[in-house]
């Protein structure tokens, strides 16, 4: 018996990953299409930038991209983050694990950090703040990306 690791198309992730009482739409398609192409968390302008420049003839509107944000948001696929870089809300597809970001003060990237370095320290926060539940937690850390570290400030 061999056991092959395919690729999934985009179709049954859709079909394995959609919420259950939410009306599939061509736009909620679309937008969850963008969501899960990124590997970092978008701004619903940036979204809106993105469906725009994939399907020009749709025509999206950002009331469209922002109330469909809130229904993925409302129905537990979608973790809507608010960075300290950021002027506005970020967006990205709910992982299996959380995720936190290295954030180039520069050019606005977000890098994933590969592993949550809280758990490593969770039971000593718990022990300093006895009388907290703790319901969880994010990470930023700021610096330079590699293409930003050794280009001048402007």
């Amino acid at each position: 018996m061999s056991n092959k690791i395919h690729a999934c198309s985009f179709d049954e992730i859709i079909e394995r990953n959609w919420p259950e009482g939410v009306k599939k739409t061509r736009q909620r398609v679309d937008i969850y299409r963008v969501l899960h192409a990124c590997d970092q968390p978008l701004s619903a302008a940036e979204i809106f930038a993105a469906l725009n420049k994939e399907h020009p003839k749709e025509g999206y509107a950002f009331s469209t991209v922002y109330r469909n944000l809130l229904a993925f948001e409302k129905a537990g696929i979608l973790v809507k983050s608010v960075l300290s870089t950021e002027d506005n809300a970020v967006y990205e597809l709910k992982q299996a694990t959380h995720r936190h970001y290295a954030v180039c003060l520069k050019c606005h990237t977000k890098i994933p950090i590969k592993t949550c370095p809280l758990h490593d320290i969770a039971e000593h926060i718990t022990e300093s703040l006895p009388d907290f539940q703790i319901t969880g937690h994010q990470l930023e850390i700021y610096g330079y990306c590699d293409k930003c570290k050794n280009t001048p400030a402007q």
